[in-house]
């Protein structure tokens, strides 16, 4: 009788360990975190280019220490975005938001003031394996770790929530949470990026603080959203496009915090 009840149990647990080693599974697949793995890389001067995940929707520059000031220009056609880029040895990841097609990766080493010469260039071909998989991703803007403050949070809020609608608790969590910095709006210096945690530990920020923490907690529960930087009527503004049903919906968490109405988006650059 005992032989018999065993033989039925130890499938049963198998079977219940097979569910949550899934469930695991499923949780871990949800968050997405950039790697530089040295498969197809290019290097010149003192920067190193790895594009080993461009069909991740992103890659990863770094570049040896130097006195000199350096920029970035990420740009497919006549579609182009410029960075700072520092200068430290450790990786950075900037995103690919503009699909597929041939890259153009170039670094401007400061020359003296806002002269700058071209260090280097290169192209990569890239196809994504699917174009929402820039905006799952950290980069330089929207950065954070599997370690980070905000994905500790982005899980608790959304323990047991299943579809990306439900997981719009993170936006109501952001909107009641994060308080207008009026101060950092007055002092904020150019080349400004957020710090995520610091700007949930805090409470407080601007339009780019509310934006990149909203699309850090939606990115690591696997919803995929953009940060957009643009104009709102005639004010210089960020905000966050979220892919929901099919279709990008806007999500402007500053303006919803401060009961502030819109009537004309314009949208300049995604991260």
């Amino acid at each position: 009788m005992a032989k018999r009840n065993v033989s039925r149990v130890i499938p049963g647990i198998l079977a219940l360990l097979t569910m949550l080693a899934l469930c695991f599974a499923l949780e871990a697949y949800l968050a997405f975190y950039p790697q530089a793995d040295g498969v197809d890389v290019y290097k010149k001067e003192g920067a190193t280019l790895d594009y080993s995940h461009a069909d991740q929707g992103y890659v990863m520059i770094k570049h040896s220490e130097t006195a000199k000031k350096l920029k970035l220009s990420v740009s497919l056609g006549k579609k182009k975005y410029i960075y700072d880029l520092t200068a430290d040895g450790q990786y950075e990841t900037f995103s690919l938001p503009f699909g597929n097609g041939r890259y153009q990766f170039e670094i401007y080493r400061q020359v003296s003031g806002k002269r700058y010469t071209t260090e280097s260039s290169h192209s990569v071909d890239v196809e994504l394996e699917d174009d929402t998989l820039p905006f799952l991703y950290p980069n330089q803007y929207v950065w954070y770790t599997a370690e980070s403050a905000a994905v500790a949070k982005a899980a608790e809020l959304c323990e047991g929530l299943t579809t990306d609608s439900e997981k719009l608790a993170v936006r109501y969590f952001v909107v009641s949470t994060i308080t207008y910095d009026y101060e950092r709006a007055e002092t904020v210096q150019s080349g400004y990026i957020p710090v995520i945690d610091e700007v949930l530990e805090e409470e407080k920020g601007i339009c780019f603080d509310y934006s990149c923490l909203t699309a850090c907690m939606l990115r690591t529960q696997g919803v995929p959203t953009e940060l957009v930087i643009g104009y709102a009527d005639s004010f210089y503004h960020a905000w966050n496009n979220v892919l929901l049903d099919g279709e990008w919906q806007r999500i402007d968490t500053t303006v919803e915090a401060n009961n502030m109405k819109v009537a004309k988006y314009t949208e300049d650059r995604i991260y």
